[in-house]
């Protein structure tokens, strides 16, 4: 069970790149972009949502910080990918992204009945770890060099 639950976290944002035909190097820089969120500004957001009674729990609110960001920017950018090449880069910056965003969610999950660290997945992908970031960090921002600068030479 925990595999699986593993598994679906690092092929979601291909599933939806591919469905969608989204923009899976700005997805993983926006998962990037929640990842600081949810470690750095939690507290505050916690006590900000207390004062307006609204109770929520550290790990959800993480959670939400992790994944909202990220399938934002894949709904956003949905049709802005095309054949080919490209969409296979896409599809490996979104394995990356899924990858980073199973690294991410797993520690902060709090169930009794799924306890992901034990998983053999799990244990495979922290060994994995700093080659996922890089690459999906790495191939992220060259599409979006690149298609920033091909897009550029449509409007002259």
């Amino acid at each position: 069970m925990t595999d699986v639950f593993i598994i679906a976290l690092i092929l979601s944002p291909a599933v939806l790149t591919f469905l969608l035909k989204s923009n899976a190097a700005l997805g993983f820089l926006a998962l990037c972009v929640g990842f600081v969120l949810s470690t750095s500004v939690i507290g505050d957001l916690k006590q900000l949502l207390s004062e307006m009674n609204l109770s929520v729990t550290n790990s959800t609110l993480a959670i939400t910080l992790l994944v909202l960001p990220l399938v934002l920017t894949l709904l956003i950018t949905r049709k802005s990918n095309s054949k080919g090449l490209k969409l296979w880069l896409q599809l490996l910056v979104a394995l990356t992204a899924g990858g980073l965003l199973a690294l991410s969610v797993t520690p902060v999950i709090n169930a009794d009945w799924l306890d992901l660290s034990k998983s053999e997945a799990w244990k495979n992908l922290l060994k994995i770890q700093s080659g996922i970031i890089g690459a999906g960090a790495l191939l992220s921002f060259a599409l979006v060099w690149l298609s920033s600068k091909s897009r550029g030479k449509k409007h002259k």
